[in-house]
């Protein structure tokens, strides 16, 4: 429930990595109750590791994640989706469907979004996997995760590596994730543009400039050709990609708070479709102690 202080506050709903946990989001958990921030970070079947169910198509995990949003915040006239890694394009795919429901979404974050595998921490034999999904056999193969795990800080990398040597999942995700996942994430993950170009709501984009997944680059670009008026993209100068548990999951957790709160008093006129309103330039550069802001 939205707390009684903060009555106005959209619920900010969150979607994880693939194949992994709501676990990814337990560090910023304070930080955003602290700011009155009613947050729930959802399990998805098929999609959610180890949840029961063995669907592995990106369209069931669209379905059970827009169902998932409906159960929690089913009395909520408008929510905050945001996404990590994998799970931004997930948000994106159901904010999507949800422009046809009475339910508005009022902003979407973006947290590490993978646009391309081509950060510096893949492996140079990534692009063999489709040979695994034109030939049928991603069925039979899947992907052990590696150091760094996504993670600059040496304490909490070493903290992944005793997680993942007790139990197939940690903070920073799964120990494996199957070929047919990865898949159907890049059957998503093509879409997910097109998704974001439909969309009129406000945008916070936050990547770490270090990210070894997706570089910099490639989100920029992306972020640059979106046509949403209201975007933001915020680079973190101390982290890699799990940038929630990671050296600057504090001010991970200020940006989205930040923009949780300035979202649910946007006046109605600017939520109305080709009337958005510039959003006030909080300043460009960078910012001693924080990210790096990019506003429009």
């Amino acid at each position: 429930m939205i707390p009684e202080n903060h009555p106005a506050l959209h619920p900010l709903l969150l979607f994880h990595g693939l194949s992994s946990s709501p676990q990814e989001f337990g560090l910023m958990a304070h930080a955003l109750r602290s700011r009155g921030i009613a947050h729930h970070a959802l399990q998805v079947p098929g999609y959610t590791l180890a949840t029961g169910h063995s669907s592995v198509d990106w369209r069931d995990w669209r379905q059970a994640g827009l169902q998932a949003v409906g159960s929690v915040a089913a009395q909520a006239p408008a929510v905050v989706l945001g996404g990590l890694c994998m799970g931004g394009m997930l948000a994106a795919a159901v904010a999507q469907q949800m422009q046809a429901s009475p339910q508005r979404v009022a902003g979407l974050v973006l947290m590490s979004p993978t646009f391309a595998y081509d950060g510096w921490g893949m492996s140079p034999v990534r692009h063999l996997r489709h040979l695994g999904y034109w030939t049928g056999l991603d069925r039979f193969f899947s992907v052990k995760e590696r150091e760094p795990f996504g993670v600059k800080n040496e304490k909490i990398r070493k903290w992944i590596v005793r997680e993942l040597q007790q139990r197939e999942v940690s903070a920073a995700g799964p120990s494996r994730i199957s070929l047919r996942a990865l898949r159907e994430a890049d059957r998503m993950m093509k879409l997910a543009r097109s998704y974001l170009e439909a969309l009129d709501c406000p945008l916070l984009v936050i990547h770490a400039r270090d990210d070894e997944i997706t570089t910099l680059g490639s989100v920029q670009r992306v972020f640059d050709r979106l046509p949403q008026r209201d975007k933001q993209l915020a680079v973190l100068e101390n982290s890699y990609h799990m940038i929630s548990i990671d050296n600057d999951r504090q001010q991970v957790a200020s940006l989205v708070a930040d923009f949780v709160q300035r979202v649910s008093i946007r006046p109605v006129a600017e939520a109305v479709p080709g009337r958005l309103a510039p959003r006030p330039l909080r300043g460009a550069g960078f910012l001693p102690g924080g990210p790096t802001l990019i506003p429009t």
